[in-house]
């Protein structure tokens, strides 16, 4: 018997608290989103064999191939080493753009970690998923995205010496962190647009640099974000209020850690973050370079569509857009018996 695991892409609004100077840290807002996803075909085997669909194959070059390979062989050796099997056989059939700011690091991990756990029926949970993988040590968005969807709030980490972190650093920088608590959950139904300029991005060490060199952020603008966060923007998923969620998501591009994130991008990519402000509410998701629209209808899609597609033709650049929904029920599992 063969299984399918689909997982949800998902924008990360921003961090809201890296001050630190109430005992916790980090507390990240995010949006599961249908479309791009990872999927991966699994079935047992003695060995660790992974296989790319000559579909994949004709969109990513050697470079990628090779990092994406090595990372799910190292998370399947991980998964499988816990549970007690020796090997497992994986057909990477779609990826989620790499580095891009739409969770594909998190998502390949707890989607190959679960896959492998139920076709040895071991059925692991997100938690165990992200503590055996090392992902949710910043952020909880990833981790939520996955097993539940939606619009998401997560509450951070206790923050001090000899607690869960004792300075700023991202998930990558955050081994044997626990995931932070789930503080909010709605469902989303409101349209998004992703604008993907294709160029370089910030991860890896230089990430890492980032957060050592501009923490902690000034506490009124976290307590700014914290009161647009509580009092507009979580009212407004309820109510169903675009306009009132994308004030939030408009302002939050200017301050806090998302106003550092948003001044370390190459100028053509502020450049087209505003102009897609002209026309909607928009945001860079996590480090980027993705930049996200929140839309209500056709008329709202087309425009965004128009104007990304525009930008890149006036200032020569490639790029991609893809116009998506929220993601109300994170992964899905598909069985094939053949």
């Amino acid at each position: 018997m063969k299984l399918t695991i689909i997982s949800p892409s998902r924008i990360h609004l921003g961090l809201i608290d890296l001050n630190g100077s109430i005992g916790r840290v980090d507390g990240g807002i995010g949006i599961t989103l249908n479309h791009p996803n990872f999927i991966v075909e699994g079935r047992g085997s003695s060995d660790i064999e992974i296989e790319f669909d000559k579909n994949i194959l004709n969109n990513i070059n050697n470079i990628n191939k090779n990092e994406i390979e090595k990372r799910i062989y190292n998370i399947s050796k991980k998964i499988l080493n816990y549970i007690g099997e020796e090997g497992i056989y994986l057909k990477i059939k779609n990826i989620i753009p790499q580095h891009s700011g739409l969770g594909s690091g998190t998502q390949m991990a707890l989607s190959t970690g679960k896959l492998i756990s139920m076709i040895y029926n071991k059925e692991l949970d997100g938690k165990t998923l992200s503590n055996i993988t090392g992902r949710g040590g910043t952020s909880g968005i990833g981790v939520n995205a996955f097993e539940k969807g939606g619009f998401i709030i997560d509450g951070g980490h206790t923050f001090g010496k000899g607690k869960d972190k004792e300075d700023f650093r991202p998930s990558s920088a955050s081994k044997n962190v626990r995931a932070p608590p789930l503080l909010f959950r709605h469902d989303f139904n409101w349209d998004v647009v992703l604008t993907i300029p294709k160029g370089e991005n910030i991860y890896g060490d230089k990430e890492i640099d980032i957060f050592k060199k501009y923490c902690p952020i000034p506490l009124n603008e976290t307590q700014r974000m914290c009161h647009l966060i509580l009092m507009k923007m979580m009212p407004a998923v309820i109510e169903n209020d675009i306009k009132s969620f994308g004030e939030v998501v408009n302002e939050l591009q200017y301050i806090g850690f998302k106003k550092v994130e948003v001044e370390l991008q190459k100028d053509i990519v502020k450049e087209l973050l505003g102009a897609l402000q002209k026309v909607s509410y928009s945001g860079l998701s996590s480090f980027g370079p993705t930049i996200y629209s929140i839309c209500n209808g056709k008329e709202g899609i087309q425009k965004v569509v128009e104007t990304s597609k525009e930008f890149f033709d006036k200032n020569g650049i490639e790029g991609d857009v893809i116009i998506t929904k929220g993601n109300n029920n994170g992964f899905k599992i598909e069985t094939n018996e053949k």
